[in-house]
């Protein structure tokens, strides 16, 4: 009963490894496996193996190293070797593996053979070892004695040195690619070897194999290939990175000396001008103030004269005669005109002194929009225009200055009937969370491109015959767009020539109590 237990107890523990455990004749023929982890890996059964050669698994590359292990390696020492085995589906796995020669109690010579698996080994090697080669980056490795083992084609083409320059030689040897700056960083390497706190990379010039200079930036890791460690020098090129950083330091020192000189001169420039800027603030407070006081003068007697021509053309002071009544009527269009003209003067003149104030309240859009609709839709069907209003469908409150609100809204859209010949007119009012968006649209000529810069500016007008055709003065755009922005908005527009312009405005929701 104890042998059958110690039997039992051997076929557990070797079916429970992870190493494979062969036991081969004098002929290399299986007489012994450990089925169940062969199977897990290779999917050999006991009956599929057992009597057949060891050899016919062994890719043909490695049995004359194979051969030459069992001849000599196994009368001395284990040392391990590495071998491939094929499974069973003929795919070739990586083993690792040490063996024994003995013999058994009828005197016949056996071998031992214990295999590790070590294909993910192999794999993240020869992923390495193409990552190796292919860097942008020249990599050297070297042992810990100091000794280059390996470089890739990258430290070739930068540093000039062939594989037989460098492999195999001491890094002592080598002063100009291994200063002697770098000294102190091969302690912090071998340091990190216990400690495993690798340094940070450092900067150096060296020379390459014709002696000439180049800046490199340094990395070091350690790195373990086939159970060995191995120290690996990253060197990036940097040598025009540190060209452009010299002529930044040249351009920078340069720079200082003429900034310096420079500001002698501004300092000097500017004492001379404080003078000249402190007449021109003068002369423009009181250009502001002039046309504020002249727009005032003049608007009293245009007034009387639109008056009177009201009067003359009710018939008051009896009736004209044809021609006397065209010129009453032009009399008046061009008292009309200049008033308007001085308005918006005198209101941009006061926008620039500060001397506006907005008188905000609350009051209906609907009533507004409904006002302006009644003075536009005469204009709008003399000239067979649609006049379309969406967004107030219901009962809408703003809180803006009233006045002020109307003479944007009239602006943008008399503008939109003046410039449009044919199709529709359309008033877009969209409420937002924090704001009320307004878009007047029209299909009307449209504004050319190298026109847009004009829009917004006093006394310019578009250069075209239609547009000089229609009175105008060249400020409404202008005196409406600070309007929008001393409520606090913002006036835009998209145009294209022939199609049509749209104006969008916004007017910002405010509290009542933070404006009072």
């Amino acid at each position: 009963m104890k042998l059958f237990d110690e039997i039992i107890d051997k076929y557990l523990i070797l079916n429970n490894i992870n190493d494979f455990i062969f036991i081969l004749n004098n002929d290399l023929l299986f007489e012994y496996f450990n089925e169940e982890v062969v199977n897990k890996q290779l999917n050999y059964r006991e009956n599929e193996l057992i009597g057949t050669n060891f050899k016919d698994y062994i890719h043909k590359e490695d049995i004359i190293n194979f051969t030459n292990f069992l001849e000599n390696k196994f009368k001395s020492k284990h040392d391990k070797e590495e071998i491939r085995i094929r499974n069973k589906n003929g795919n070739y796995h990586w083993f690792e593996y040490i063996g024994k020669s003995y013999f058994n109690k009828s005197g016949d010579l056996k071998y031992l053979i214990i295999l590790q698996n070590i294909s993910q080994r192999k794999n993240i090697e020869e992923r390495y070892k193409i990552l190796f080669e292919n860097s942008p980056n020249a990599i050297i490795l070297i042992d810990f004695n100091g000794i280059i083992v390996d470089i890739n084609s990258s430290t070739i083409k930068l540093f000039g040195f062939k594989r037989e320059d460098l492999i195999g030689k001491s890094i002592y040897e080598l002063q100009d690619l291994f200063s002697l700056n770098m000294k102190p960083f091969y302690k912090k390497i071998f340091d990190a070897s216990f400690k495993g706190e690798v340094p940070e990379s450092i900067e150096l010039k060296v020379k390459d194999k014709t002696e000439k200079y180049v800046w490199i930036n340094v990395q070091a890791s350690l790195i373990k290939i086939e159970e060995r460690i191995y120290i690996q020098f990253i060197f990036q090129d940097i040598t025009e990175k540190k060209k452009v950083e010299l002529l930044e330091k040249q351009f920078k020192e340069q720079l200082e000396i003429e900034v310096t000189e420079r500001t002698r001169e501004l300092n000097k420039t500017l004492e001379e001008q404080k003078y000249y800027l402190d007449q021109i603030l003068k002369s423009s407070q009181f250009k502001t103030e002039f046309m504020a006081t002249m727009s005032h003068e003049l608007r009293t007697p245009l007034n009387a004269m639109i008056g009177f021509t009201d009067l003359l053309l009710e018939g008051v002071y009896g009736q004209l005669n044809t021609e006397q009544l065209e010129f009453i009527k032009d009399i008046k269009s061009s008292a009309e005109h200049q008033f308007e003209m001085i308005k918006n003067i005198l209101d941009i003149s006061k926008i620039e002194a500060g001397q506006i104030t907005l008188n905000y309240q609350r009051f209906s859009l609907n009533s507004i929009v409904d006002q302006i609709n009644a003075t536009l839709k005469p204009l709008c069907e003399k000239k067979g225009l649609e006049f379309k209003i969406k967004g107030i469908e219901k009962e809408l409150e703003l809180l803006a200055d009233p006045i002020r609100f109307k003479e944007i809204l009239f602006n943008l859209l008399d503008n939109a009937v003046k410039y449009s010949i044919k199709g529709q007119i359309i008033l877009d009012v969209i409420e937002k969370y924090d704001h009320w968006l307004f878009k007047v649209k029209d299909e009307g000529i449209g504004i050319a491109q190298k026109d847009h810069n004009l829009i917004f500016k006093e006394f310019k007008r578009i250069n075209s015959p239609f547009v000089q055709s229609v009175s105008g003065s060249g400020l409404g755009l202008s005196l409406t767009k600070r309007l929008v922005n001393l409520h606090g908005g913002e006036i835009t527009f998209f145009s294209v020539e022939g199609v049509g312009t749209t104006f969008t405005f916004t007017i910002p929701k405010k509290d009542i109590e933070k404006i009072i």
